[in-house]
């Protein structure tokens, strides 16, 4: 069992924070855990057990930070949270000639990037998902959170087929739980009566924020509010008074949000896993999301092709659903998430994959 582990990621999003969550949870008292990252985005993991090392150097010079880290501090493996081929090459680097191993975890989904977007971004897509896939003969171990990206490299890449792996992102179901939905819009100041829509996450192209104002456009009646960072400036042309664009929130506001909203929505391109929508369901909230392999085996989700029309239309027809058909959908998708997902289930297999 490794005694001393780094996890490494130079920037920060939710379903990073949340992975370090459960590492705090699950790997025993005795394994030493640091996590290595850039001093502009320490403060937002706020973690407790993790001891943070930050750095002020630039993306070059996190090869040689982490590599001096590393041997002072005797560490026996690192594991990054996202961003490769970039971390992986820092990762290769910093275990050069060293006793120190490293184990490559994609949390993102390179696959998708060829498929969506300019010409620029496919190129783009391209040179990453075939540096990632090159990259793969050097770590000791490859672990995957998307089924349909470890399922594609198992098939058309034999050479690494021994050391792939598939884990499970897990969903905190004691944290993301039902509330009453009137308490919930009280505490927000939200309206009893309004129809609303939530949707998480980056507000840009790959994450459907065009489909989300056009159907904010055909459904005036309904509240749209959408919770996240926004990364494409072309949002801020688009004013409707039924859609509402609020900050980043922090997990438990977030869940406030979601017991509040009679709908969660995602009409997510590109998704490795997909954490927002399985979030909601685990608090009750029914699911609408893309027909995208991220969601292939989401049961109980609503899956809709990529299209405003199709849609428009199953939002209409969820809202069209009667009390006793919603409360069902409701209590079917928690029940789905607390058997899929369960912290429990996964902590021997996250435990036996990344430290033994």
């Amino acid at each position: 069992m490794i005694d001393k582990l780094c996890v490494f990621a130079f920037s920060y999003s939710p379903n990073r924070k949340a992975m370090l969550d459960y590492f705090e949870k699950i790997f025993p008292k005795e394994t030493e855990i640091f996590f290595f990252t850039t001093k502009q985005h320490k403060n937002n993991y706020n973690l407790k057990r993790i001891k943070v090392v930050d750095t002020n150097c630039s993306r070059f010079g996190t090869f040689f930070e982490l590599r001096k880290f590393c041997k002072k501090n005797k560490i026996q493996r690192i594991i990054n949270l996202g961003l490769l081929p970039y971390e992986g090459f820092v990762m290769a680097y910093s275990t050069l000639f060293t006793k120190t191993d490293f184990v490559c975890f994609h949390l993102g989904y390179p696959l998708g990037a060829i498929k969506e977007g300019s010409l620029k971004n496919r190129i783009i897509g391209l040179f990453e998902a075939l540096l990632s896939y090159l990259f793969a003969i050097f770590p000791k171990k490859i672990i995957f959170c998307s089924e349909d990206l470890y399922d594609f490299c198992k098939k058309n890449l034999p050479f690494i087929r021994k050391k792939i792996f598939f884990l499970s992102p897990t969903i905190p179901t004691d944290f993301f739980i039902p509330k009453n939905k009137k308490e919930a819009r009280k505490k927000l100041n939200l309206n009893q009566k309004d129809k609303i829509i939530i949707y998480v996450g980056r507000i840009g192209y790959f994450k459907g924020f065009d489909i989300l104002v056009k159907l904010a456009e055909k459904n005036p009646d309904k509240k749209f509010i959408l919770v996240g960072g926004l990364i494409d400036k072309k949002f801020k042309n688009y004013k409707l008074p039924n859609l509402i664009l609020l900050p980043q929130k922090k997990p438990q506001e977030l869940k406030d949000y979601y017991n509040a909203a009679d709908v969660c929505l995602f009409p997510s391109r590109i998704e490795s896993f997909g954490l927002v929508p399985r979030e909601a369901m685990s608090c009750g909230i029914p699911a609408i999301v893309s027909d995208i392999p991220a969601f292939k085996n989401l049961e109980f989700a609503i899956r809709v092709p990529l299209d405003v029309n199709k849609m428009n239309s199953a939002l209409n027809d969820f809202f069209n659903l009667s009390k006793k058909e919603k409360k069902k959908l409701s209590v079917n998708s928690r029940k789905f998430i607390l058997k899929s997902y369960n912290e429990k289930y996964w902590k021997d297999k996250y435990i036996n994959k990344i430290i033994n």
